[in-house]
């Protein structure tokens, strides 16, 4: 049997559109079987899932914010049935490290989750799937929230992104730890643990990152002023940005960031808030 896992607050609220595509390819896979429907603002997600049995598959609609609240809620369980994720977000930043350049709009999603890496702030303790961030990035998630629920409708990021860059956001001064080692940084506008290799609906600003391996991605971008940040600004969308001598790229399976002043944190482009230190590991 399929079950389709639907979450009609993804992709800003449009969660429900597209949605009769994957009950066609459901139908198309399974003929003759109707697929159950499961809206996850009103099932628990990670228990209708857990209580499948091996045969059965499901299919879950929705992004990257949509797979950050499964894989905790799951929290290291990996269901004995068949998990696709189906693209019906924002970034899709999962589904498009995965898949490269393929059209597919779907994948399996059971050996991703087994062994994710964890984050914890100050208290604050989650599994992310792509990345954990003080900086620009976290910032411009938590600016986009506010601004959805003043607004009431979706905002444009970029546009949120250039008025940081051209004026609000403050960089901080960090050390930066990673499988023991410290380096400090100063004005860093951004300093990520990655498990995959984009972020921000395709930034890619892993590029030599491996969500299979064993290890994370450290990526410093430091000592820059805002006229530096808007020239290379567009560089992050291809990975072009780890040539500049204001980015230290590192692997190791520990990363702690501690910074001199509350920063925006964000997990897979949801806010946590602002704190002054988080530690991720795999």
């Amino acid at each position: 049997m399929t079950n389709i896992l639907f979450n009609p607050l993804a992709n800003n609220g449009r969660g429900t559109e597209g949605l009769d595509a994957v009950i066609a390819a459901a139908s198309e896979r399974h003929p003759g079987a109707a697929p159950r429907l499961v809206d996850v603002t009103k099932e628990d997600q990670a228990e209708v899932l857990m209580g499948l049995p091996a045969g059965d598959e499901a299919i879950v609609c929705g992004g990257d914010g949509t797979l950050h609240y499964l894989v905790n809620a799951l929290d290291g369980r990996v269901p004995a049935a068949d998990v696709y994720v189906w693209r019906m977000g924002t970034g899709n930043d999962f589904l498009r490290d995965v898949l490269g350049k393929a059209k597919d709009r779907m994948v399996r999603l059971n050996e991703y989750i087994k062994e994710l890496p964890t984050g914890l702030a100050e208290g604050v303790r989650a599994r992310f799937l792509n990345n954990l961030s003080f900086g620009l990035d976290g910032q411009v998630c938590e600016l986009g929230e506010q601004e959805k629920a003043r607004l009431g409708r979706p905002v444009n990021y970029i546009k949120l992104a250039l008025r940081l860059v051209l004026r609000d956001f403050r960089p901080v001064n960090a050390a930066v730890t990673v499988d023991g080692e410290t380096k400090h940084y100063d004005r860093v506008w951004l300093a990520s643990a990655f498990n995959g290799r984009y972020v921000g609906g395709g930034m890619k600003l892993a590029p030599d990152q491996d969500r299979t391996g064993d290890k994370l991605c450290c990526v410093v971008l430091h000592s820059l002023d805002r006229a530096t940040i808007l020239l290379h600004l567009a560089k992050v969308y291809w990975g072009g940005h780890v040539k500049m001598r204001q980015c230290d790229v590192r692997f190791g399976r520990e990363i702690e960031v501690t910074v001199d002043a509350p920063a925006s944190l964000n997990m897979d482009g949801e806010p946590l808030g602002r704190f002054t230190h988080y530690r991720a590991e795999k």
